[in-house]
């Protein structure tokens, strides 16, 4: 029996994961502007992004997705490697 790779999941999974990080990086970036807001004093949107979406954020969600996709093919390729060898 041939076992092949999901590209397609890994790269759902991947880029689900770079979605919750974005959602985690802004949340970081933007805490002080999320409280004043809660308290009705609310920042105009620019100000937002222009703390949360640097290049080093950018780049850092960037090298995470990279790795994260890295990392699922690998033990993808692990886990074919593991059932070929059960096989036998």
């Amino acid at each position: 029996m041939e076992t092949k790779i999901s590209h397609q999941k890994i790269a759902i999974r991947t880029f689900l994961k770079v979605l919750l990080m974005i959602a985690v990086i802004f949340t970081l970036n933007s805490w002080g502007s999320i409280k004043q807001s809660l308290s009705g004093n609310t920042p105009p949107l620019n100000y937002w992004l222009d703390h949360s979406f640097k290049l080093s954020n950018i780049l850092l969600i960037a090298g995470f997705g990279a790795y994260f996709y890295y990392k699922d093919l690998t033990d993808q390729k692990a886990l074919i490697e593991q059932q070929k060898q059960i096989e036998k």
